[in-house]
């Protein structure tokens, strides 16, 4: 027979499979509960940013900690300058060097570093160095880190953690406290926003730019290219009109910091010297007694050199091959960072080093820029797992390298010059002329001895603008090719001290020196040697 359910046992058929099935839904809903617990410990892209930031700084500053004394000739310079700012900013007339161009009338080729540095100026040369040279680390990785946050680059901080791994001309470069730090942060920075198209902000980047350093005219070049590339390579989506707010904002804004500079407008000459006759002096079509004599770090680099740098070879390497490989990733931005990139590097290699250091870090951030491109576009990731775990072995091996290479070589260990400036400091009178044999002791004579004058502080080009035959009589003594190198340098130099760094090039006018009457061998050390040339 039959059995009808009742109402209550109906209930019980109709709705215990529905709230089975609810409570399953439940279930369902509460599994993904432990994954997204996980996710809340996850870290932000832009903390791990910073970490990245951190990290870089902490290992850069460790490097000059452990080698604290001045890395270059140069941070005398730039420190003993500053020092001096402190009782007056404006300095006029650059009385510690007599035979120099700037002698008469002083023009400051980067205020805004030296304004920067003048809170630390004052405090003791090992402390003002790592204080200064770590202020130019900060605004470098801030820069680069910054310029990548900008552009949306997927997972900047690797980029970050890159930086060094980029050869031991960059990382050599991050530890001095010269204006060049600021100069490399600053066209990261410019880049960054003419591809992001923030022309407001690029007019006061590059106003700034060319008051740090005398070579941020180059804000002009990298708009000129990101113009000329935006009017002939359109993929379909460019303006056609010609786009003028890019040059517009770079040579407007380089022209108003050049109008603010205090010693405007002979500044303009300085600039001049600086970024043409200079470099021009460089190349065997200059003059063979200044080419003599001008640093190395604006020679050719030798091939030894080169290959310390592979690590800084392998970014340009792989933007190269995915603008050659996807026709799609050649769009103005990534054209416009990889031409100016790959130019840099090119001439860093076969003309000057000093580009090699630019060079290096801008081809890291156009492989950035090439990324962004693919993921926007797209494309299949350039590193998926495996593709990350080489990037990571290979910054590690690279940063490894790079800085075993600087720490062999022994930058920062000590200072060749500082022992015989500050006997000079403590022995000479006010006003006495020193002679330098090699022409960079002025810088630590400026900053160890500022009662006394020498010959030309920075650059040798300053001494042979103002007076080149007695730059050639300069070059014909320190070379030992002087007949009476004692008398021409009491008669035509004024000088009483003689500096000389005990070099294979200076032997022979050492010699000289030592078997000549009247000129005393008063003060030696490991590194050099003075003369005191009073009774002659």
């Amino acid at each position: 027979m039959l059995q009808i359910p009742t109402p209550a046992a109906g209930a019980e058929i109709l709705f215990a499979q529905p709230r089975k099935k609810k409570q399953v839904r439940r279930d369902e809903k509460r599994k993904p509960a432990a994954p997204s617990a996980v996710a809340r410990f996850d870290i932000p892209p832009l903390a791990k940013l910073l970490l990245a930031v951190a990290a870089v700084i902490a290992l850069f500053a460790w490097i000059r900690l452990s080698a604290p004394f001045p890395w270059s000739y140069d941070e005398y310079y730039h420190l003993g300058l500053s020092r001096e700012m402190r009782s007056g900013v404006r300095i006029e007339s650059f009385r510690w060097t007599p035979f120099s161009m700037l002698y008469e009338r002083f023009v400051d080729g980067a205020p805004l570093f030296h304004l920067l540095l003048l809170p630390i100026a004052g405090l003791p040369l090992e402390t003002a160095g790592f204080l200064g040279v770590l202020m130019g680390q900060i605004f470098l990785v801030g820069s680069f880190a910054a310029s990548l946050w900008m552009l949306r680059v997927p997972r900047p901080w690797w980029f970050v953690l890159a930086l060094p791994a980029l050869g031991t001309l960059f990382v050599y470069r991050l530890e001095m406290c010269r204006p060049q730090i600021w100069l490399i942060g600053f066209s990261v920075l410019v880049l960054a926003l003419l591809v992001s198209r923030r022309w407001k902000a690029l007019f006061v980047a590059s106003a700034l730019f060319g008051l740090a350093h005398t070579g941020g005219w180059i804000v002009i070049a990298f708009a000129a290219v990101w113009v000329a590339l935006g009017f002939v390579w359109r993929n379909g989506h460019e303006e056609a009109r010609f786009p003028w707010q890019p040059l517009a904002a770079a040579a407007g804004g380089w022209l108003a910091g050049q109008l603010i500079h205090p010693e405007v407008p002979a500044n303009f000459r300085l600039f001049v010297i600086s970024n043409f006759v200079i470099p021009f002096q460089a190349t065997g079509a200059g003059d063979a007694a200044l080419q003599s004599q001008l640093g190395t770090e604006i020679s050719r680099p030798e091939l030894p050199i080169l290959l310390h740098q592979w690590p800084a070879f392998i970014p340009p390497l792989i933007l190269v091959l995915s603008l050659l490989v996807q026709p799609r990733l050649r769009t103005r931005a990534t054209l416009s960072v990889g031409i100016l990139a790959l130019a840099f590097l090119l001439a860093g290699s076969l003309f000057s080093r000093r580009f090699f250091e630019l060079g290096s870090p801008l081809a890291l951030f156009g492989l950035a820029v090439v990324l962004r491109e693919r993921r926007d576009k797209g494309l299949p990731s350039l590193m998926p797992r495996w593709g990350r775990v080489l990037a990571g072995a290979l910054i590690v091996v690279g940063a490894f390298w790079t800085l075993t290479v600087v720490r062999l070589l022994g930058f920062g260990l000590s200072s060749p010059p500082q022992a015989m400036a500050q006997w000079l400091g403590e022995e000479g009178k006010p006003g006495e002329r020193v002679f330098t044999a090699q022409w960079a002791d002025s810088a630590p004579l400026l900053y160890h001895a500022p009662q006394l004058q020498s010959l030309v502080a920075l650059d040798p080009t300053a001494f042979y603008t103002k007076d080149p035959e007695l730059f050639e009589t300069y070059v014909r003594i320190i070379q030992g090719k002087h007949r009476e190198p004692a008398r021409a340098i009491r008669e035509q130099f004024g000088a009483r001290w003689v500096t000389v760094w005990k070099v294979p090039a200076y032997r022979a006018f050492a010699l000289q020196l030592f078997n000549t009457p009247g000129s005393h061998l008063i003060y030696r050390d490991d590194y050099y040697q003075v003369y005191d040339l009073e009774a002659i």
